[in-house]
Protein backbone atom coordinates (compact mmCIF):
# COMPACT_ATOMS: atom_id res chain seq x y z
CA UNK A 1 0.00 0.00 0.00
CA UNK A 2 1.51 3.62 -0.69
CA UNK A 3 1.90 6.32 1.62
CA UNK A 4 -1.07 8.20 -0.02
CA UNK A 5 -2.92 5.34 -0.24
CA UNK A 6 -2.72 5.01 3.25
CA UNK A 7 -2.99 8.64 4.28
CA UNK A 8 -6.35 8.71 2.78
CA UNK A 9 -8.21 5.41 4.37
CA UNK A 10 -6.74 6.93 7.70
CA UNK A 11 -8.64 10.40 6.90
CA UNK A 12 -11.79 8.67 5.42
CA UNK A 13 -11.97 7.24 8.28
CA UNK A 14 -11.97 9.61 10.69
CA UNK A 15 -14.15 11.42 8.56
CA UNK A 16 -16.65 8.33 8.59
CA UNK A 17 -16.16 8.61 12.58
CA UNK A 18 -16.75 12.72 13.33
CA UNK A 19 -20.02 12.41 10.92
CA UNK A 20 -21.13 9.41 13.21
CA UNK A 21 -20.47 11.20 16.42
CA UNK A 22 -21.86 14.51 14.81
CA UNK A 23 -24.89 13.60 12.31
CA UNK A 24 -28.28 14.40 13.54
CA UNK A 25 -31.91 14.34 11.87
CA UNK A 26 -31.78 17.82 10.18
CA UNK A 27 -34.76 19.59 12.64
CA UNK A 28 -35.32 22.98 12.65
CA UNK A 29 -32.39 25.37 11.76
CA UNK A 30 -29.66 23.14 10.77
CA UNK A 31 -25.80 23.28 9.55
CA UNK A 32 -24.17 21.39 6.66
CA UNK A 33 -21.24 20.10 7.66
CA UNK A 34 -18.52 18.85 5.65
CA UNK A 35 -15.48 17.25 5.83
CA UNK A 36 -12.71 17.81 3.25
CA UNK A 37 -9.33 16.45 2.81
CA UNK A 38 -6.75 19.65 3.19
CA UNK A 39 -4.14 17.93 0.32
CA UNK A 40 -6.82 17.02 -2.39
CA UNK A 41 -9.61 19.22 -1.96
CA UNK A 42 -11.74 16.12 -2.09
CA UNK A 43 -14.71 15.88 0.25
CA UNK A 44 -14.69 13.00 2.56
CA UNK A 45 -18.31 13.05 4.13
CA UNK A 46 -21.25 15.30 4.69
CA UNK A 47 -24.02 15.27 7.49
CA UNK A 48 -26.51 17.97 9.00
CA UNK A 49 -26.51 19.55 12.68
CA UNK A 50 -29.40 21.25 14.08
CA UNK A 51 -28.59 24.32 16.45
CA UNK A 52 -30.53 26.11 18.80
CA UNK A 53 -31.52 30.15 18.12
CA UNK A 54 -32.70 30.46 21.49
CA UNK A 55 -33.02 34.18 22.79
CA UNK A 56 -31.26 35.33 19.20
CA UNK A 57 -32.90 38.43 17.73
CA UNK A 58 -34.49 38.65 14.98
CA UNK A 59 -33.76 40.55 12.00
CA UNK A 60 -36.91 43.01 10.86
CA UNK A 61 -36.92 45.18 8.20
CA UNK A 62 -37.94 48.87 9.29
CA UNK A 63 -39.84 50.78 6.28
CA UNK A 64 -37.88 54.63 6.12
Amino acid sequence: MTGELARLQAAQAKADAVVRALAEAPDGPHLLVAVTDPVTGTRLATCFVTYQTGDVPRLRLVAA
